[in-house]
């Protein structure tokens, strides 16, 4: 483990700062959600130290993407770090709130905001970040109608034909500025003049900056410097068509890589089984005969399947430098004043990924060796609580935790209980493990926890938090009456509810019983 690192190995355990996993595990239960209170307070404070001395222009701000973790206590720490937020959904603003963040400091995003969301933020006093053309006659009226001033930020979608390399949002070998593009979120530069002009007539509606999210399509460093040089001379564009404006605010958004970096890592050769070469190799592997064939697949599928080692990724420090610095160029070539123009970021994977890990116990360790060699390691947990990753192509790094110094002596699928394929990480290197051994999923603070579901009707996870020796519960695992709660059976149907209770099923809390 790295320095600084909330996580350690002692005596063959994985701890999480003074906490042993395996502890947590009998003591919590399995699965559960973990979290770092001090790695998550160190993440906020490089990000606003790195902030501050790359931008002494103006004031900063570090927003954090509340969609990637939206435990309100988590919410409370940041806010009583000075943390402001991003935000999306209404229900996001209405938690956020309850977390005592500063409202001036609090970005609303997202397109077809209703009329109802809008009044919220306006009366809140938060930035409305607009991203649709006719969303800014709708803060206007409304804002007339409570007799307030409503300020806004253009969300803005610049062209980057300069970022050719592939995107990470794709398996397929798709171009960033492809990628960007057919995002749905952000303005098209052809309106945003006009949108300008039509803000500078309103009476209740001021413009006080732009912002720019483009999300995680690569890691690296260049990303971010041609990024932000097509930022910049947007910004440029507009001051020069908006005369005797200049941005107050400028909001980068985020997209910076979490430490260990799981995004788009599972499966990384599987471009090969996706092309016109790779389904003709595998079909045509079938002349060799029965025998052949699978003994040459038992060859391939390790190489497809295996982990590849990649150099981690630009340190916060590395990335807000190249931002800073990149963006401020580009600027003063454009003629832009940077003076006084507050900078924001909004992390997201970045600020929450290496706070959290996910424990689960081993619940079998099956084996074939027919047709060809394989392993499975079934676990007690499942992708439908890790779906952030899933939808991303995550391979996110895992330590049995309870053998956590033993080196690897096996191959294997690590997998969940759901009946679907359930792949958490294929072809996984690890020690041998038995039912009842415990295994940390490293870099799920963030997305994961968040977009958990309750397939096959399981429950999901508590969520725990750890500070120093201490350790409490700070989401509750659900029940299965939780699972059931939002069900109604009409009472034209209860016949089968009836016959469950006389056999002493008990009815769901939520759930009408049954008129005789």
């Amino acid at each position: 483990m790295d320095s600084g690192d909330c996580l350690s190995i002692r005596d063959g355990r994985l701890f999480i700062e003074e906490c042993d996993t395996v502890d947590l595990v009998e003591r919590f239960g399995s699965p559960i959600f973990v979290t770092s209170e001090s790695q998550l307070r160190e993440n906020y404070r490089r990000f606003r130290d790195a902030m501050a001395r790359g931008w002494p222009d103006g004031p900063v701000d570090i927003l954090p993407a509340m969609k990637a973790n939206t435990t309100l206590a988590t919410r409370c720490i940041l806010s009583e770090e000075g943390a402001g937020a991003d935000i999306y959904s209404p229900e996001e603003l209405s938690g956020v709130l309850r977390t005592g963040v500063d409202p001036r400091r609090v970005s609303v995003n997202g397109g077809g905001k209703t009329r109802e969301h809008i009044r919220a933020c306006i009366e809140a006093g938060v930035r409305i970040t607009v991203e649709d053309v006719f969303e800014i006659d709708l803060v206007e009226e409304v804002a007339a109608a409570a007799g307030i001033k409503a300020q806004v930020r253009f969300r803005v979608k610049p062209a980057l034909p300069n970022l050719w390399r592939r995107t990470d949002f794709s398996q397929l070998s798709v171009p960033i500025d492809i990628g960007h593009q057919v995002y749905k979120s952000g303005i098209p530069p052809e309106y945003l003049v006009e949108m300008g002009h039509r803000v500078f007539r309103m009476e209740h509606v001021e413009l006080v900056g732009l912002h720019f999210h483009a999300g995680r399509h690569h890691p690296s460093l260049w990303f971010w410097e041609g990024l932000m040089k097509r930022f910049g001379r947007l910004v440029g564009d507009l001051c020069r068509a908006w005369p005797n404006w200049q941005p107050g605010e400028l909001d980068i958004g985020g997209g910076m890589a979490s430490p260990r970096d799981p995004h788009n890592r599972e499966f990384p050769r599987s471009e090969f089984v996706l092309t016109a070469v790779g389904y003709p190799f595998l079909v045509g592997l079938r002349g060799l005969g029965e025998k052949a064939y699978h003994s040459t697949l038992e060859r391939i599928l390790p190489v497809l399947t295996g982990q590849r080692e990649r150099k981690p990724p630009p340190t916060v420090e590395d990335y807000v430098a190249t931002i800073t610095s990149s963006l401020r160029a580009e600027l003063q070539h454009q003629g832009v004043s940077t003076d006084g123009v507050r900078l924001q970021t909004e992390p997201g994977r970045a600020m929450y990924g290496n706070t959290g890990i996910h424990l689960t116990r081993v619940k079998v360790h099956k084996r074939q060796t027919q047709p060809f060699a394989y392993n499975w390691v079934l676990t007690d947990t499942t992708v439908f609580f890790l779906a952030g990753g899933v939808l991303e192509h995550n391979r996110h790094p895992f330590v049995v935790a309870s053998n956590a110094d033993a080196p690897a002596t096996m191959t294997a699928d690590l997998v969940g209980h759901s009946c679907y394929a359930d792949q958490i990480n294929l072809g996984a290197d690890m020690p041998e493990v038995r039912p009842g051994d415990v295994i940390a999923i490293l870099e799920t603070g963030a997305y994961q926890e968040s977009s958990a579901s309750n397939f096959n009707a399981l429950p999901r996870p508590a969520t725990v938090l750890v500070n120093g020796m201490d350790a409490e519960v700070i989401k509750k695992a659900e029940t299965i009456d939780d699972v059931y709660a939002r069900d109604v059976v009409p009472a034209r149907l209860g016949g089968a509810f009836m016959v469950a209770s006389r056999r002493g099923i008990p009815l769901p809390a939520t759930v009408e019983a049954p008129i005789p």
